[in-house]
């Protein structure tokens, strides 16, 4: 589930972001494999989609083809902001959120933070 997203909205990116180039009305319709839509409401869904920011629309022909604006991995680190600035205790949360990880991602996250400048002057 995508915060924020219904069920069919959130099937719909799912699909836009697995996606390697923009789809028309029937390519996402094609790739909502776990949904019986009508191709009137994946239309609306866009539509609605766009109207909240999440996807574009070009018109090539008579057809419009739709692309998310952000990829999945932006959208997880606005959450991730989100939270953390929502927090009281920012180092607590973020604490309980690496408590949670995976030990590979605790690597990569130590590896990041190693190649980041520190923002003192040398």
């Amino acid at each position: 589930m995508i915060a924020g997203l219904g069920p069919l909205e959130a099937a719909v990116m799912d699909v836009l972001w697995r996606a390697p180039e923009p789809l028309p009305v029937r390519g996402v319709l094609e790739g909502l494999t776990d949904h019986e839509v009508a191709y009137t409401t994946t239309s609306t869904v866009l539509e609605n989609l766009r109207r909240k920011g999440w996807v574009d629309r070009e018109r090539i022909g008579r057809l419009w083809f739709y692309r998310p604006l952000r990829d999945r991995s932006t959208h997880a680190a606005e959450l991730m902001h989100e939270a953390l600035t929502g927090s009281r205790d920012s180092e607590a949360t973020l604490l309980r959120f690496v408590d949670g990880m995976r030990s590979e991602d605790v690597r990569a996250l130590r590896s990041l933070l190693a190649d980041l400048p520190t923002g003192e002057d040398p």
